[in-house]
This record gives C-alpha cells, sequence and structure tokens, in this order.
C-alpha cells in the first residue's frame, strides 16, 4: 500500500457550525418564499386571464374561490419575510471556516439579482463555485 501524501486533505466530515446551520435556514426559508412567489404569480396570471382579475372590484375578487388561496399566500409570505430577515440580520460577519464562507456566499448570491447587478453578480457565482471547488466540504 502506497503511503499516504502529506498534503492529503483530511477525510473526517466537518459538523457545520452555528453560521453554516443560518445560512442553510436562511436559504431554505428563500427557496420557500420564491415558490410562494411563483405560485402567487401564476395564480394571478390565471386569474387575470380568465376571470378578469385586475379589472373586478375589490368584493367581486373577494367572491371568486381563489382569492383564498392568494390571501393564505400573502399571509405566509408576510411570516417568511419577517423570519428571513430576522435571520439575516443574525448572520455573522466574519467566518471561522471554509465552509461557513461558502454558506455565507450562497446567501450573498440569493441577494444579488443578477439583472440589476450582472458584473457583482457574476464575480459572486464564480467565487462561489471556485469555492465549492476546493472545498471538500462545501
Amino acid at each position: 500500500m502506497a503511503p499516504q501524501s502529506a498534503l492529503a486533505a483530511p477525510t473526517t466530515p466537518t459538523v457545520p457550525d452555528d453560521a453554516t446551520r443560518q445560512c442553510a435556514r436562511w436559504l431554505h426559508l428563500n427557496g420557500r418564499i420564491e415558490r410562494l412567489q411563483d405560485r402567487w404569480a401564476k395564480l394571478e396570471a390565471w386569474l387575470a386571464r380568465e376571470h378578469g382579475w385586475l379589472t373586478l372590484s375589490p368584493a367581486e375578487q373577494q367572491a371568486l374561490p381563489w382569492s383564498r388561496e392568494l390571501h393564505d399566500i400573502d399571509g405566509c409570505l408576510d411570516l417568511l419575510f419577517e423570519q428571513r430577515e430576522a435571520l439575516l440580520d443574525s448572520l455573522p460577519t466574519r467566518s471561522a471556516n471554509l465552509p461557513s464562507v461558502v454558506a455565507r456566499l450562497a446567501v450573498v448570491e440569493r441577494l444579488i439579482w443578477s439583472h440589476d447587478q450582472p458584473e457583482a453578480y457574476a464575480l459572486i457565482t464564480g467565487c462561489l463555485q471556485d469555492l465549492k471547488a476546493l472545498s471538500p466540504q462545501a
């Protein structure tokens, strides 16, 4: 059996630190928000196309059975926005390890809108991909 290289990376998995777990939670909440926003947009577009939603009075909108789903989505989104913002405020600005840096950068990637800041977004996504490639644990 050949001797193991002195430069070989350790193979023991690391336990995610608190910052990494917080970032994962933020990304999970953000994903839920994006899915709900997508559902809301599709439902509203369907209502506009099939029922003239945008031309209806608030009372007429309320009379449609699908208005309840829009209302429920709005309520869920309000709560998720609050949770996501509170979690973002609690994220550390420094990291103790590479997986935590990768996790924080993944949050930053979701905070930057690619169409508003294409150069910054490209730099962030490139750095994130590079760090993931350099870190077997990230």
